[in-house]
C-alpha cells in the first residue's frame, strides 16, 4: 500500500473516516467534559467564598477607630479574610497565613495562580476578601485532563480496531464479487456465480444484482454462438456451391455462351448471399440502443407494399392496403423492414390477394392459406428455422425472427391468428 490516498484499501480508508469521526467526538466530548467539571468545582468553591463573605461581613467591628473582626470569626480549613483600607491595605486578618504574591484589589472573583478570591464592599468604603488556595482545584483538573486525555486515545484506538473488523465484514461480499469477475475475464468461465450475501441490505442487492447480470451474459454469450455457429453453417452451404460451380467453369476453357449462363447462375447465388448477409445484420443490429421517434404506420405499410410490387406481380399476386392514419413510437427503418418481412412472408406462403389494414396502434398482414402450424409458431421465432413443407421456398428463415426481435426492441406484441382459410399476424404498439 503506497503512503498517497489514493493507494490506500477501501478498508484503510472506511477504518481512518471512522477512527477521525469518532475521534472528533470524543475530543469534542472530553473538552464539554472538562469545562462542566471545571465550572462545576469552580462554581462550589465561589459558593463557599459567598457564605463566608457573609458571614464574615456580620462579624466586622469598630473598636476606637481600628477595624477588627469579632473573635468569634473562625474559619475553617484553608479559608483566610481580610479587611482593606480603600487603598488595599489590610486592616485586619484572619484564617490562612498571609499570602505570598500581592492580589490586586478588584471587586468581584478573581482568579491568580495559586487562589481564588472573592472582594465585596463593605461600609466605610472598607473592602471585605475571602480568599482560598486553588491548587487543589487545578490538581483535580489536572488529574481529569490526563484521564480524559488517556481515555479518548484508548477509545480511539479501540474504535480503529473495531472499525477495520466491521469494514472488512462488510466488503467482503464485495471482495468476492471482484474475485468473480477477475476469474471470469481470467478464465472465461461465465457460468461461475458470486455467493449470495444474506440479508436484504445493500450487499445482499450487490450480490443478487450481479448474479442476474452474469445469468443475462451467459444468456447472451450462449445466444451470440448459437447465432454464429448457425448463421456460419448457413452462409457454407451457399459458399460451398459457388465455389463448386467456378471450379467446374474455369476446369477448362469453354465457349463465351457458357460462361455467361454459369456467370448468370452464380449471380444468384451471390444475391441469395447478399441478402442473408443483409438479413443476419439486420438481426444483430436489434441488440443496438433504442432510439425511438414518431412513426406512421399508414405511411410505412404503403412503402413497403410499393417496395414488394414488383414481387407481388411476378407471383400473380395482389397487395391490398387498407388504412387508418396511426402514430406510434417506433424506429421508422426497423418498422419498414418489418412490415416488407410480414409483406413479403404473406406473399410466398400465403395464397390469393393479402390484406394490409393499420387500425390505432397495430398493423395487420392477412392472407388466405393455412399459416404455419401453430405448435412450430414458437420455433420458428428463431433464426434460420422454417416451417414444413418449405423447403422449396427461397428463404434464410431471418425473416420472421428479424420481426420478433423488433417488436421486443419497441415493446410491441407480435400477434397469430388462425382462421378457417386465412392467416394473419399482428404487430400491436404499446399506448
Amino acid at each position: 500500500m503506497g503512503w498517497r490516498p489514493r493507494d490506500w484499501s477501501l478498508r484503510v480508508k472506511l477504518t481512518l473516516g471512522y477512527a477521525l469521526v469518532f475521534a472528533v467526538t470524543i475530543l469534542l466530548g472530553a473538552v464539554l467534559v472538562y469545562f462542566l467539571a471545571r465550572d462545576s468545582l469552580t462554581g462550589s468553591l465561589d459558593t463557599t467564598l459567598r457564605e463566608t463573605a457573609s458571614v464574615a461581613q456580620g462579624s466586622i467591628e469598630d473598636q476606637n477607630g481600628r477595624w477588627t473582626f469579632s473573635s468569634e470569626l473562625r474559619p475553617t480549613g484553608d479559608l483566610a479574610i481580610e479587611l482593606l483600607s480603600p487603598t488595599g491595605r489590610p486592616l485586619a486578618r484572619t484564617g490562612q497565613e498571609e499570602h505570598d504574591q500581592a492580589i490586586p484589589l478588584r471587586v468581584g472573583f478573581l482568579s491568580t495562580a495559586e487562589h481564588r478570591v472573592l472582594t465585596l464592599p463593605v461600609e466605610g468604603g472598607l473592602f471585605l476578601r475571602v480568599s482560598r488556595p486553588s491548587d487543589t482545584l487545578v490538581e483535580l483538573l489536572e488529574t481529569l485532563a490526563r484521564i480524559l486525555s488517556a481515555g479518548s486515545v484508548l477509545m480511539v484506538m479501540v474504535a480503529c480496531g473495531a472499525g477495520y473488523v466491521l469494514a472488512d465484514r462488510a466488503l467482503r461480499p464485495v471482495d468476492a464479487v471482484a474475485r468473480t469477475a477477475e476469474g471470469i475475464a481470467r478464465r472465461g468461465t461465465y457460468q461461475e456465480r458470486v455467493p449470495a450475501a444474506p440479508g436484504q441490505d445493500e450487499m445482499a442487492r450487490l450480490t443478487s444484482t450481479v448474479n442476474a447480470m452474469l445469468d443475462q451474459l451467459e444468456g447472451t454469450i450462449e445466444h451470440e454462438k448459437s447465432f454464429a455457429r448457425i448463421a456460419a453453417h448457413e452462409l457454407r452451404t451457399p459458399l460451398t456451391v459457388l465455389k463448386g460451380r467456378l471450379d467446374l467453369t474455369l476446369e477448362r476453357p469453354r465457349e463465351a455462351a457458357d460462361y455467361q449462363r454459369a456467370l448468370s447462375g452464380m449471380q444468384g447465388r451471390v444475391d441469395a448471399l447478399v441478402t442473408l448477409s443483409e438479413s443476419l445484420l439486420a438481426l444483430a443490429r436489434t441488440d443496438a440502443p433504442v432510439r425511438l421517434e414518431r412513426v406512421e404506420l399508414a405511411g410505412s405499410a404503403a412503402s413497403a407494399a410499393d417496395a414488394l410490387d414488383e414481387v407481388a406481380r411476378r407471383v400473380g399476386r395482389q397487395v391490398q392496403l387498407d388504412l387508418n392514419e396511426s402514430w406510434v413510437q417506433a424506429e421508422a427503418e426497423g418498422v419498414g423492414r418489418a412490415l416488407v418481412n410480414l409483406i413479403e412472408n404473406a406473399l410466398k406462403y400465403g395464397a390469393g390477394g393479402v390484406l394490409v389494414r393499420v387500425r390505432e396502434r397495430e398493423v395487420t398482414v392477412r392472407s388466405a392459406g393455412p399459416g404455419p402450424d401453430q405448435a412450430q409458431w414458437t420455433r420458428l421465432l428463431e433464426p434460420f428455422e422454417r416451417g414444413a413443407g418449405t423447403q422449396g421456398t427461397a428463404g434464410s428463415g431471418l425473416g420472421l425472427p428479424l420481426v420478433a426481435a423488433l417488436a421486443r426492441r419497441w415493446n410491441a406484441q407480435l400477434l397469430p391468428r388462425w382462421e378457417e382459410g386465412a392467416f394473419e399476424v399482428s404487430l400491436r404498439f404499446p399506448a
